[in-house]
């Protein structure tokens, strides 16, 4: 990953102002580390909105990559109308 180095202003309080091309409407927090050498890493966390964060929780991911291996391996059922689809899960159920 290419590492972009740019000029950031430092205010009378040690605030940082970003030139505008680090700043976009994803990216809302910053992890920051300082290094020994002085130098201050800024990271760009990605936030989530909390009505999709459980999509990114392990389970739901672990879930999503098991239905991507059963499609991918053919291991589906398709169903034309809703009442095939009831009546396969009954199916399913009894057994």
């Amino acid at each position: 990953m290419a590492t972009q180095t740019k000029s950031v202003q430092i205010g009378k309080r040690n605030q940082l102002t970003l030139p505008k091309e680090f700043v976009s409407d994803r990216i809302r927090i910053f992890e920051c580390e300082r290094l020994d050498d002085g130098t201050i890493v800024l990271r760009p966390q990605i936030t989530v909105p909390a009505t999709q964060a459980y999509f990114w929780t392990p389970r739901w991911q672990k879930g999503e990559r098991e239905a991507s291996q059963d499609i991918a391996k053919g291991r589906v059922t398709r169903y034309r109308k809703s009442n095939d689809l009831i009546k396969g899960m009954d199916k399913r159920r009894k057994k």
